[in-house]
């Protein structure tokens, strides 16, 4: 799968994977803050943004493929930092977990270890089916929106609002029903936390009602080397919600993480 992706400035390479049904734009923050002493590369996952859309399940196994296939095709293979936010994060997971020697450092943003309970995993096909079958994302998004963001964004600063929806808007029928069965038959990952002996940032907004802090912390606890961060003013979107509390976060644990030898 030959994804779509930016690739910028020069130095360390960190990897920053979307959640779903957005694409990269969302770490354009990230990359701002990253790319004057990093390389950052951000894909646009299969079946999102600019990447193809085939009509199949994308495991999470499978996009973390995907990743590794961009980093071959780059001519990368010394370890990199990955970071992804919420589906994004569980290929981040799953990347650590059958690619330990590419990866020097992960960050998981307002993400989860566990798998879909059955009546999650239920919802998510009966979604996919719908989408397939009406080709209307309306439902879908206006059934997420209210639910990504804290109270804080909406009062504050609604602006933030209209560009995910309109990324999500660009996501085709084949990409969220693709997607929404990979994340369904996702492993439940807590067992193997341990396993994980890289550097971890595992950051969340305070006010994330998808995957809340408590969880978040649970994670950082289970990981060798896991630091928590907890970001204020922030639902489910914490690196775009609020970048100037995120990026310093991100940039601090970089600076920790040990170089490639």
């Amino acid at each position: 799968m030959l994804l779509a992706f930016s690739d910028e400035g020069t130095g360390p390479v960190v990897v920053l994977l979307h959640g779903f049904p957005l694409n990269r734009s969302m770490w354009d923050a990230q990359v701002r803050a990253l790319a004057p002493a990093h390389r950052v590369i951000v894909p646009d996952l299969r079946g999102h943004g600019e990447s193809p859309a085939p009509d199949a399940v994308y495991a999470m196994d499978l996009m973390a493929e995907d990743v590794v296939e961009m980093l071959d095709g780059l001519g990368i293979a010394e370890p990199v930092v990955v970071g992804g936010l919420s589906m994004g994060g569980y290929v981040a997971l799953a990347l650590a977990l059958n690619h330990p020697d590419r990866i020097r450092g992960l960050v998981l943003a307002d993400t989860r270890a566990a798998a879909d309970s059955p009546e999650a995993a239920a919802k998510r096909e009966e979604t996919a089916q719908a989408v397939l079958k009406t080709g209307d994302l309306g439902p879908l998004i206006e059934g997420m929106v209210p639910r990504l963001f804290s109270r804080s964004t909406f009062r504050d600063r609604p602006g933030l609002v209209p560009p995910i929806k309109a990324a999500m808007e660009q996501t085709t029928p084949a990409g969220v029903a693709g997607a929404l069965r990979g994340m369904a038959c996702r492993p439940d990952r807590r067992d193997r936390l341990g396993e994980i002996a890289c550097p971890v940032l595992v950051a969340v907004g305070e006010d994330d009602a998808i995957s809340p802090p408590d969880e978040a912390r649970a994670i950082a606890e289970s990981l060798p080397a896991g630091r928590l961060a907890v970001i204020p003013r922030a639902g489910h979107l914490a690196p775009y919600e609020n970048p100037d509390a995120f990026n310093p976060a991100l940039l601090d644990f970089l600076r920790d993480v040990p170089p490639h030898a």
